[in-house]
């Protein structure tokens, strides 16, 4: 665990709010690593609320950390990007959770932000707010890629904690599940579920028991490129793809002008939307299997639908 993170523990002396800046390479830099569990935020939010703790970690075998590892616990919500961006409505759901009790006497109310870089202006005026006036027993984790693209006044009243990804960490490149995503428009119904047993060998590659982790960073990734697909066909302006253009492959720029082709930026945001939904559904523990099933056959019947 991070030295200053732990050293909160040590002394009882925990802040209200911290910025958890990442730094990572890979595909979709900046959305992949930005999240509760790549960045060590998920894991902080269980020590915070485990009912026996080993040192400063989270003993993983209490209700509190079951809850956790299932995506249940009710004093810990983690908020992704609706979308494009989070929003101002995502943030209201914040202040009235906020407004109860830790479920456990000795507990936190944790919230994390993944990619807090993406909340639009209205929504960091209101966080703003929030953070103004904390109240007790809540702790807020922001996860950020680009921290610059957060308020210096949303900065300023956070702690720092500098994340350094070990190599088994680090994004993986998911170029080969995000290139059957992007072509599943072009499948058979047949050929869709030979795609979804393609995907779930290449899950598996990292080990028995990760394919569920995997998944959800192959998905976040996934969202990743199709966001930098409509702001690059929004825009034009390769500065504000996450997509870092300089460890990538030469031809990435032509990729997005193409995909950008296919669709029209509203479909891109329901693609967005899609990806995001069975995201959920992979922190639910629902069958890993049918997920990608699912998924691969509602892409396809999206993309069907335009043409």
């Amino acid at each position: 665990m991070n030295k200053v993170l732990a050293g909160s523990l040590e002394t009882g002396r925990i802040s209200h709010a911290y910025l958890f800046v990442v730094r990572d390479t890979g595909f979709a830099s900046g959305d992949h690593s930005a999240t509760a569990e790549a960045s060590g935020a998920l894991a902080f939010a269980a020590r915070l609320n485990c009912e026996s703790p080993e040192g400063d970690a989270a003993c993983g075998k209490c209700l509190s950390c079951k809850l956790i590892q299932e995506g249940n616990h009710p004093d810990v919500r983690v908020i992704s990007p609706d979308g494009l961006s989070i929003k101002i409505n995502q943030i209201r759901g914040i202040s009235h959770d906020m407004s109860f009790k830790p479920r456990y006497e000795k507990g936190f109310r944790v919230t994390i932000l993944e990619n807090a870089e993406k909340m639009t202006q209205e929504a960091q005026n209101s966080f703003l707010k929030i953070l103004e006036e904390p109240p007790k027993n809540v702790v807020f984790i922001l996860v950020a890629g680009n921290p610059q693209g957060l308020l210096p006044t949303v900065r300023s009243r956070c702690q720092l904690i500098r994340v350094n990804l070990t190599e088994s960490e680090k994004c993986r490149d998911f170029s080969a599940i995000i290139n059957k995503l992007r072509k599943i428009r072009l499948c058979s119904s047949h050929e869709v579920l030979d795609e979804a047993e393609a995907i779930e060998k290449l899950l598996n590659q990292e080990g028995q028991g990760k394919a569920r982790d995997e998944l959800e960073k192959a998905l976040v990734a996934a969202a990743g490129w199709f966001r930098d697909v409509l702001v690059y066909k929004v825009t034009g302006d390769t500065n504000l793809v996450s997509y870092d253009l300089k460890e990538s492959r030469s031809d990435i720029i032509g990729e997005l002008s193409d995909d950008g082709k296919l669709y029209e930026a509203r479909d891109l945001i329901e693609i967005i939307e899609c990806i995001e939904k069975y995201r959920k559904w992979v922190r639910q523990n629902a069958n890993i299997r049918l997920i990608v099933e699912a998924l691969l056959f509602d892409l396809r019947r999206r993309a069907c639908s335009e043409k």
